[in-house]
Parts: C-alpha cells; structure tokens; sequence
C-alpha cells in the first residue's frame, strides 16, 4: 500500500507485545500498549483493526503522532473526510507541515477524492504523496506556502475536538456513532465489552460527556486509577465539580479503594456518581443529555 510516514513499524515491534493490559494499568501503559498493538497490525497490513487501537490510544495518549496515525489509516481505508479533518487537526500543532507547500497540496488532494475514495490504487498514491511531503517537512526541504494557500491547519478543529461543539463535523458525527454504539454494547454486553468502543469515541471529541463515560466504564470495572484518571479529565472541564463537596468526597473515597476493586465496591460508587455530578451542576447548568450523548 506504499509508505506509512512515521508509524515507525520496526522500531516498536520489539516490544509491541511485552506490556499488557491490566486493571492497575495507568494511563501511559495503556495507551501505549494499544499505540504499538496499532503499528503492529499496520505493518501486518490490517489496517482497519490499526486504526481502532489508534483510536483507542488516543482516549489514553492524545499525542499528535497516534493523530497522524489514524489520519494515515483513514487515507489508506478511503475514509475520505475523517482523513482531511484528521490531517488538519494535526497540522493545526505542526506548523512546519501548515506552511509547507507540498503538505497542503497533498491534503487538498486527498479532499478532491470521492467520499468513499473507491480506487484503492490511488489511496496508496495519495499517502505516498502525504509521505513525501513530510519526508521534505522533517528534511528542512520543504517549499513555503503562502499565507493565502494555507487552507489547512489554520482553523480550529482542535477547539471543536476539545469541547464536543461542532456536531456537524466529521468527527462530531463519527464521535456520536461510536458513543452510540458503545451505549448498545453497555446495556447489552455489559462495560467490557462496551470500552474498546468508548475508548475510540475520544479520537473524535475529548468533551466532558466523554470523559464521564469513560470514568463510568472503569468505574464499573474496577479499575480504580484509571476512574480516577478520567473523573479528573472530566472535573477540569466542569469547574464547578472541582468546588463540589459531594463530588470531591466520592473522588476522594475511590482514591482509598483498592487499587483492583471487588465488583460491590465499585457498584457503590458507579450508583454515587450521577447524583454527585447532578448535585454539584444543578440548578444553573444541570446535567442534562439526550440518549445520543449520555452515558452507561
């Protein structure tokens, strides 16, 4: 399929398979094991099942080259629209690849591409593009855009992917899909089976609601640290949370859990967590959601 720029595939596959995951797990272990787990089914030319550990680790390392990645195995997939917006939010913190000449054509080429990108020919074409193009960025030999022909990168895509505002974004929509989905999985496969889907929602919009169902899953798992992890991400975003008694002391309870949590333990401060937050927001800004956007 040609060239992946910066996945890097033999540097980690040596280790791609020494950490696992594991209840006590922190957040930099876990994003990393999925992270190389990624560029080891990249390298084995899966790149469906690379894109979904990307997006996994990005819940955990929301770094720019797990971005990169995922916007090169939707390039490669013909996912048309998730590719450009990805790109573009990368390029919006790499301002070598903004004002890089080669770079911006190559994204607008890809966007001049049928959503679906149909000829998988030219999806290897158009990443061997992108490839050269930062190749020549990361050589200092790349040509400068003018200002007037940097359409990508200049915007504000990762405001939108920090506050969930943008719904009718690509990745507002594909956001919304997986949350759905991992709703589903919730209510009918219980919240093992329902992370891994939750887990990709945060490649797409890192919100509070996000963070909640993400702190509510390994609430329900017993993954102490990485609750507490993910109630914190959320508390930051909703300040009001941060000066709550209720909220505090039920972060403050499952900071004394053990590390593992028994199945009873962790019921009894999943069932605390809602009122808590709902206590701690209301009356001027309830936690109110649609079904689209609640959690499990």
């Amino acid at each position: 399929m040609g060239s992946l720029a910066k996945l890097n595939v033999a540097v980690v596959l040596v280790v791609a398979l020494s950490l696992a995951i594991t209840a006590d797990a922190s957040l930099e272990d876990r994003g990393e094991f999925l992270f190389r787990e990624g560029v080891r089914l990249a390298s084995d030319g899966d790149y469906q099942g690379a894109l979904e550990h990307f997006e996994r680790a990005m819940a955990y390392t929301p770094r720019l080259n797990v971005l990169w990645n995922i916007a090169c195995c939707h390039v490669v997939l013909g996912n048309r629209d998730l590719a450009v917006a990805c790109l573009d939010r990368y390029m919006e913190h790499d301002l070598a690849f903004q004002e890089s000449a080669e770079m911006q054509a190559a994204v607008a080429g890809v966007e001049a591409e049928p959503a679906d990108m149909p000829d998988v020919r030219r999806r290897g074409q158009l990443w061997d593009r992108i490839a050269v193009a930062g190749q020549a960025v990361e050589k200092g030999e790349a040509t400068a855009a003018p200002a007037e022909l940097r359409l990508y990168g200049v915007g504000s895509r990762s405001v939108s992917y920090k506050t969930g505002g943008d719904r009718t974004s690509p990745e507002g929509q594909r956001g919304r899909e997986l949350n759905n989905q991992a709703l589903e999985l919730y209510r009918d496969r219980g919240p093992e089976e329902a992370l891994p889907t939750m887990e990709r929602v945060l490649a797409y919009v890192a919100n509070p609601i996000a963070y909640h169902n993400m702190a509510q899953i390994h609430l329900k798992l017993g993954h102490r640290d990485l609750a507490l992890d993910f109630l914190d991400l959320f508390q930051q975003r909703l300040p009001r949370l941060l000066e709550s008694d209720a909220f505090q002391g039920l972060m403050s309870d499952i900071a004394d859990a053990p590390v593992v949590m028994d199945a009873a333990t962790a019921q009894g401060f999943v069932d605390r967590l809602d009122p808590a937050c709902e206590w701690a927001l209301s009356p001027t800004t309830p936690m109110v959601r649609t079904d689209s956007e609640h959690g499990p």
